[in-house]
């Protein structure tokens, strides 16, 4: 899902090559209907001053439904090691 920052001059570029018309400049800032926009990528390349970016960039959505979240790390494996954790047989462990 496409965003657009600060940079926006509203020129209207954007409009023009959105093949399904759904970017609009208002007040002066294109503003994207995001249940009609197919993420094609096309106003991202043809914006002069690369103010429409995707979601991946926006700094108000970082560590919000992404799979590394704030430290890079993937997964969730909620701590779990060597197989140890929940579902584990309880007292199994070795003293190695």
């Amino acid at each position: 899902m496409p965003w657009v920052n600060e940079e926006c001059e509203g020129c209207g570029v954007c409009l023009e090559s959105c093949p399904v018309d759904a970017i609009e400049v208002n007040n002066g800032k294109a503003i994207i209907d995001n249940a009609t926009c197919t993420r094609c990528g096309d106003c991202f390349e043809t914006c002069p001053l690369d103010a429409i970016r995707p979601n991946s960039e926006n700094p108000n959505l970082r560590g919000r439904n992404n799979r590394t979240g704030r430290d890079g790390g993937g997964g969730g494996g909620g701590g779990r090691r060597d197989g140890r954790g929940r579902g584990g047989r309880r007292g199994s462990r070795r003293n190695l």
